[in-house]
């Protein structure tokens, strides 16, 4: 099912309200419901969700490598405790050798240390010139570690979070193509300026429109690096011709899409406490005056007609005839891409960042809490 009114935000399409009010009156709707969201890989019966079984191996080397990044060791500490991005790691790329697990967790460490910073609850979440500086730096980063001539020694002062990024980067280009490495410093500065881009977006009198919303998360979330990532983990590099060919990029999208959509109904309690309102659900709930329920069951169908539009696309792949390694590569990358959406949601199921344990019932239903109670 398809939502009415997909156009971007305008000042005139809000209602009446005084910015705060606007904010005050949903967290006013919202506060202390509580909602049972239902399995949502169910959602996506296709997809399989399989495990790299080093996990706990590699999560002692994390251990030890954590000692060495120039974080705060609260922060080290909560997302440890919290997150097992190694997990994450593992579904994302259930096939991929032990070394190169390593550097593709150690990335996800990166992404969530960084973005945690500038999102709501981080020292940067109000300091617009220091989030700036902060992505100046890491666009900086970005090329030198990954442009034509690289450079892997950080400039002296650099934050922690930006300083942690090089040797991950140098990592990821000795197992990359030219052509995947080009793709993979694109679509970091497009996450990069994302994240900003977002940044300017909570900070603005009024809460944005959920098609808007939608459409500059999809454009550049960090979640399309981490696809590109599968020709890294998996050793093998697509042609342009092949990566772009409409079907892949549809897949690509939609896939993305799906993850966006599933993380911010899974991350709901998490954002409403820290009142980052900027998710999809309370944006439907503010624009459509939907209920919780409503709003959740609207996300639930667009996850729905996105997963049904991936799945028709495969039937427009471009398998070649005579490449048998061509075609294994496609079939990888398409896989890879599916997993991007089943392995964040099999991951959110597995650990606390958004929500607890004790909250999960045997169907793999979530009872959320819109309280500020933890």
């Amino acid at each position: 099912m398809t939502l009415a009114t997909k156009g971007l935000y305008t000042p005139t399409s809000i209602a009446a309200f005084e910015p705060n009010d606007e904010r005050q009156a949903l967290i006013k709707r919202v506060l202390n419901q509580k909602i049972l969201v239902p399995d949502i890989l169910s959602l996506m019966p296709a997809w399989s969700s399989e495990i790299q079984p080093d996990v706990e191996e590699i999560n002692k080397e994390i251990d030890q490598w954590l000692q060495t990044v120039n974080v705060h060791e609260q922060k080290k500490a909560k997302h440890r405790a919290r997150c097992n991005y190694t997990l994450l790691t593992a579904v994302y790329y259930p096939h991929c050798k032990k070394d190169k697990m390593l550097v593709l967790a150690q990335f996800l460490y990166w992404i969530f240390f960084w973005d945690d910073e500038i999102d709501n609850g981080g020292e940067l979440t109000e300091d617009e010139e220091g989030t700036r500086l902060c992505c100046r730096e890491t666009d900086r980063c970005i090329d030198d570690c990954l442009g034509p001539n690289p450079s892997y020694t950080p400039p002296e002062g650099l934050r922690g979070t930006v300083e942690m990024l090089y040797p991950i980067l140098k990592g990821l280009r000795a197992g990359l193509g030219p052509a995947a490495t080009e793709r993979l410093r694109l679509e970091l500065h497009d996450y990069v300026n994302g994240v900003c881009r977002q940044q300017r977006v909570r900070s603005a009198d009024y809460l944005p429109n959920p098609w808007y919303h939608f459409k500059i998360r999809s454009d550049d979330v960090g979640a399309i690096p981490s696809i590109t990532q599968n020709e890294y983990a998996m050793e093998f590099e697509l042609p342009h011709h092949i990566r772009y060919h409409e079907a892949v990029e549809a897949i690509v999208q939609e896939c993305t899409k799906i993850t966006i959509l599933l993380n911010d109904v899974l991350s709901l309690q998490k954002e409403f406490r820290v009142s980052q309102l900027e998710n999809i659900v309370l944006l439907f709930m503010n624009t459509y005056d939907l209920s919780l329920q409503g709003a959740v069951n609207k996300v639930l169908d667009l996850i729905r007609e996105h997963y049904a539009i991936c799945v028709a696309a495969e039937d427009r792949l471009p398998w070649s005839k005579t490449d048998s390694k061509l075609n294994a590569d496609i079939q990888e990358y398409i896989r890879g891409s599916q997993r991007l959406a089943t392995g964040t949601a099999y991951w959110s199921y597995s650990c606390e960042r958004y929500f607890k344990q004790t909250q999960l019932n045997e169907k793999r239903e979530v009872l959320l809490d819109l309280s500020y109670v933890d």
